[in-house]
């Protein structure tokens, strides 16, 4: 399982890639540096809510595009259930 912030990261670049955006447009509209974008789908920076929303918005897809399942993401949660 992977940390959420990986995944939201993983999940912006598939659907950026999917939708034939360039990095360096969706950059552009979100007034960031391309190396801040590339942070963002690695997962290495935090991304607010806010951003994320630009991002939807931006990509024209679903929040369900980039947030990932309760199931890909282990939480302390997911954790005590296994105990």
């Amino acid at each position: 399982m992977e940390p959420v912030q990986k995944l939201i990261g993983m999940n912006i670049k598939l659907t950026r890639i999917s939708r034939s955006v360039a990095q360096g447009e969706l950059a552009s509209k979100l007034s960031i540096e391309q190396s801040y974008l590339s942070r963002i789908e690695k997962g290495s920076v935090p991304v607010s809510c806010e951003r994320l929303y630009e991002i939807i918005h931006i990509l024209k897809c679903d929040v369900t595009d980039i947030f990932p399942t309760p199931l890909e993401v282990e939480t302390k949660f997911n954790q005590s259930d296994k105990e």
